[in-house]
């Protein structure tokens, strides 16, 4: 009898802990609302090419580091990039960082535009 108990407590505790987990499934919430383009071109498209993904490079890596707000500027000769990434407080660092690597792949789309910004339900990028 106490087998048989103990058993079902064991199945009960098993099935309430299966069930909370299923619902922290991971959603990186790259549904994208806006993305711009500036109608502007840089000088030096080499120089601004070089800044821009030293920026991003360096946006990622502050976002792998935990946290959920990044600025970063890289500056070559003719011209300076800045960069601004932020992400939901909610968000595990992969899912931002699963975000902020859609955000930089579509911010990219914008050719060379020297200003660009996307926005996504869980994070942004300019």
């Amino acid at each position: 009898m106490e087998f048989g108990r103990g058993l079902v407590s064991l199945m009960t505790v098993g099935i309430w802990w299966w069930w909370l987990m299923r619902e922290a499934v991971s959603d990186p919430q790259t549904n994208l609302l806006i993305q711009g383009c500036s109608t502007y071109s840089p000088p030096n498209l080499s120089d601004f090419y070089s800044n821009l993904n030293d920026t991003l490079s360096d946006l990622k890596t502050q976002l792998s580091d935990n946290k959920r707000f990044a600025t970063a500027q890289r500056t070559r000769s003719t011209g300076t990039v800045y960069g601004l990434a932020q992400c939901r407080n909610y968000m595990s660092t992969e899912d931002c960082v699963a975000c902020f690597n859609t955000a930089q792949s579509d911010i990219r789309n914008c050719s060379s535009a020297n200003g660009a910004r996307v926005i996504y339900d869980g994070c942004f990028l300019r």
